[in-house]
């Protein structure tokens, strides 16, 4: 089940299919695809993704008198296409995207899920792909959430997930001195069978945190003639609290971030190694990878 869009031009425009297909070639980041004829997004870091095609002709009558048989549009045939069943910040990164593309190409669109106008391509205001497709998303995922057996992540940690993993490169890249930026982890509690984020603090080292459930602590320290490495959760509230002195507010546009510098003072190093280490991730859960939960539930 997916949500679908097809793209047009007015019959006066000079716009061309190949020229539609060169901008899509410079300008979509995170193209997977070698195919000439599909760009394929897919971001590394949120796990967002969609397809954009380029059809072939349409050849069948029944086709052709629903895609291309208006007096003053011409079908392009190119058509995007994004799942249903997804976290609400698909559409939250995906629709500035496609819309930068229509006003760009001075494209229409004939949207087949339009309430008011499904048979006819127009201009659509801004946010409008974005809410329509937040509103079916929520729609067909509660109507099939038991029988589906859907994963389920509070709203606002889903898109604090997001927000953080799609600025974190940018973050990490503007960064003038050395700290960690650390990302998030989707673990699913073998215990309660809920969803928990979490992001890794590896050694001490100086960090960026966002705002999780747990931390993912990684130890290492010598014991008698050997090097002992440990790895557990503690709870983040656990972690600010032992470290109240150490951690203070992070000034950027990503809210609530944390930030720890390592002065490497023997104290620090004390303290972290005193941590009360839980359950190990293997222990805990299992991962859950960003595509594979949802933000409503019945």
């Amino acid at each position: 089940m997916s949500f679908d869009l097809y793209f047009y031009k007015r019959k006066d425009s000079q716009q061309t299919e190949e020229q539609i297909a060169e901008y899509l070639t410079k300008n979509l980041s995170h193209n997977l695809s070698d195919h000439p004829r599909q760009w394929h997004y897919e971001n590394p870091a949120t796990g967002v993704y969609f397809l954009i095609d380029w059809n072939e002709p349409e050849e069948e009558q029944d086709s052709i008198e629903v895609f291309d048989n208006f007096q003053d549009y011409k079908y392009l045939n190119f058509t995007f296409s994004i799942n249903f069943f997804r976290p609400r910040f698909f559409g939250l990164e995906i629709f500035p995207i496609i819309e930068k593309l229509i006003s760009d190409l001075d494209l229409f669109v004939l949207d087949p899920q339009d309430e008011t106008d499904s048979n006819n391509p127009r201009k659509f205001p801004a946010g409008h792909f974005q809410e329509q497709w937040i509103r079916h998303n929520d729609g067909v995922t509660l109507d099939q959430f038991t029988e589906l057996n859907f994963e389920y992540l509070p709203i606002d940690k889903s898109n604090d997930l997001w927000w953080f993993q799609f600025n974190s490169e940018e973050l990490q890249n503007n960064l003038t001195e050395d700290l960690f930026v650390s990302g998030f982890f989707i673990l699913k509690s073998k215990e309660d069978g809920q969803l928990y984020t979490a992001c890794v603090w590896p050694q001490h080292i100086s960090i960026i945190l966002p705002p999780v459930d747990f931390l993912i602590v990684q130890k290492e320290h010598r014991q008698l003639f050997k090097t002992v490495k440990e790895s557990g959760l503690v709870t983040y509230n656990t972690v600010l609290s032992e470290f109240a002195d150490h951690f203070e507010n992070y000034t950027h546009e990503i809210p609530n971030l944390k930030v720890f510098r390592n002065t490497g003072s023997n104290q620090i190093k004390k303290k972290f190694n005193a941590l009360k280490l839980g359950k190990t991730v293997s222990e805990f859960g299992n991962g859950v990878s960003f595509d594979g939960f949802v933000n409503v539930r019945p």
